[in-house]
């Protein structure tokens, strides 16, 4: 899908079914819901092409000779025209007149630098950019009159003598000189303290400071992205910056990132760790904001907790912190003894058994959780807490990831530096294997496994391995649009021999489960079991080829 191409002299433009009909759609379905767009004309970053692709085709050495090169500004002069006058392919309005587009932004985050193989230029600075941005919004105010016009900028300043360098004028950006401009409607600005150096503090006085500045030059601001890192904080970060944009009149402030379920149905991955998924305590957060907005007042909502999650080994307790990443709303605070670990009953149970241990709350606000023995996997519970308004939260979800004990589980394979070897056993056509990030159950990575046709998919070890005294071989996998029957074989012993344990047990579509398949009722091909010489392991993958399965933390036990 692409929306540019050069056509050997200049840049063309796609409105085909592989191009701009894909942005037709957008806007369509955003009319149809009652959203309102903000539609960033270029990406000052290069994984969409943006302005390193109109250097690329101008033979340029500088990223910001996007903004300076005559030749490139009446490229993107074409461009903007283009898709200002383009028709929607399903409505048949042109976007100059599309109500479904709330601003127009000239880029996203420009700067004098990007992140690709076109450094810097000695010549970049605010002024540049700034010449840049008036140019653009005058061209765009010339065809369309009916939206807002921002620069897309992160809001860094330009003042003499400042110490951070989000005020030096450093990356060519004075986001009061661009928001001074006649034909920009809105400061823009964004926030990121993570990649940027500072706390959420700091966060807060960005926010308050832009919102003052627009309001100094009679301009509305609007905070365009935001995001956190830290998630166990977040929550509550969140509410102080949306709280900070609400007192003060801002615009709006929009979050990165909402993601969407991509076409196998999976949500889509938290590739850069901004993601907020709904439902959820930071999703609900946000969606509170959001009706306060429309109100233009603060509003008495009861607490909105969010989930918690903790990882621990098989013999050892671990504590949550739940109430700590949890908010509330009217100056009410939560209290502790309402804990209530089983939202379907009435009253406060402060004990409550899931599959895999058994979770205890406090009176500190923390909930303590003790795993049962041998059990490996994902340990889920939830609780309900009052605030000390008497007003209750929609239910949470605590997580504990419980790894097997180091003393009593071997590991024998983690996928963590590959895909360890993984092959189909009878036909190198049955399916791939590869490392993914897309699924976890111990450290960061699974074994990502496309079969086309059913197999045993597994790996010989380079010397023998010793299972003397295991009962078990676990594992945990996750389907997707598939399901799929599992089971294991072991090539054993001295003579290589193949032994077969398990019962071909289903796991159905979409699933996460560990899978626990019992040596003591392993049969051998010669009758004999030697597991003091373990050669090969392989686990049966059935009914695969629409979608792929995830594998990892094989162990015996």
């Amino acid at each position: 899908m692409y929306f540019h191409y050069f056509d050997g002299a200049k840049p063309a433009f796609n409105d085909g079914p592989d191009g701009l009909q894909h942005l037709d759609y957008v806007l369509k379905r955003a009319g149809e819901l009652g959203l309102r767009v903000v539609l960033p004309l270029t990406n000052n970053w290069r994984e969409f092409g943006g302005m390193d692709q109109y250097v690329r085709w101008a033979n340029g050495q500088f990223h910001d000779q996007f903004y300076s090169d005559p030749t490139i500004r009446h490229w993107f002069k074409e461009w903007i025209a283009h898709v200002l006058l383009h028709r929607n392919f399903y409505t048949g309005v042109r976007y100059k007149d599309d109500p479904a587009i709330m601003t127009i932004e000239l880029g996203n985050e420009p700067r004098c630098k990007g992140d690709g193989v076109y450094p810097q230029s000695p010549d970049c600075n605010a002024d540049m950019l700034t010449a840049w941005a008036d140019e653009m919004s005058t061209f765009i105010k010339r065809i369309d009159r009916n939206h807002l016009i921002s620069v897309g900028d992160e809001g860094f300043y330009c003042e003499v003598g400042a110490r951070d360098w989000t005020d030096l004028c450093t990356e060519g950006v004075d986001t009061i000189a661009l928001a001074s401009l006649r034909n920009i409607d809105v400061m823009s600005f964004h926030l990121y303290p993570d990649y940027w150096g500072f706390d959420s503090a700091w966060g807060t006085e960005w926010i308050n400071r832009h919102f003052a500045d627009a309001l100094a030059i009679r301009k509305p601001a609007m905070l365009g992205e935001y995001g956190l890192l830290e998630k166990q904080s977040r929550n509550r970060v969140y509410q102080e910056w949306t709280d900070a944009t609400l007192d003060v009149g801002g615009a709006g402030a929009l979050y990165w990132l909402l993601p969407g379920l991509q076409d196998d149905h999976t949500p889509y991955p938290d590739y850069d760790g901004f993601s907020v998924y709904c439902p959820g305590g930071v999703c609900e957060t946000l969606g509170r904001f959001a009706t306060m907005m429309t109100a233009n007042r603060r509003l008495p909502f009861g607490p909105a907790p969010d989930d918690d999650f903790a990882r621990t080994i098989s013999v050892t307790p671990v504590t949550l912190p739940i109430l700590a990443n949890d908010v509330t709303y009217d100056g009410a605070v939560l209290d502790a003894g309402t804990i209530d670990l089983d939202p379907a009953t009435p009253g406060y149970q402060t004990t409550f058994p899931v599959t895999g241990g058994t979770y205890q709350s406090n009176l500190d606000g923390t909930v303590t959780f003790v795993a049962t023995p041998g059990f490996v996997g994902n340990a889920v519970g939830s609780y309900l807490v009052w605030d000390s308004a008497g007003r209750v939260s929609s239910p949470a979800t605590m997580t504990v990831t419980v790894d097997p004990d180091p003393n009593s589980s071997r590991l024998l394979f983690s996928f963590e530096d590959g895909a360890d070897g993984w092959l189909p056993l009878n036909n190198a056509a049955d399916g791939t294997t590869e490392q993914s990030a897309d699924y976890a159950s111990l450290g960061n990575f699974s074994l990502k496994v496309s079969p086309t046709r059913d197999d045993w998919f597994g790996a010989a070890y380079a010397s023998p391995v010793d299972l003397s005294g295991k009962t078990r071989v676990s594992w945990e996998v996750r389907t997707t649009s598939s399901g799929t029957s599992q089971e294991l074989v072991l090539q054993t012993g001295a003579g290589w021999d193949w032994c077969q344990a398990g019962t071909f047990e289903w796991v159905n579509a979409d699933t996460t489960k560990t899978m626990a398949i019992d040596l003591t009722t392993i049969v051998c091909n010669t009758g004999a079991v030697d597991l003091s010489q373990v050669h090969a392991l392989y686990v049966y993958l059935g009914n695969g080829g629409t979608g792929p399965i995830y594998l990892d933390n094989v162990r015996a036990d």
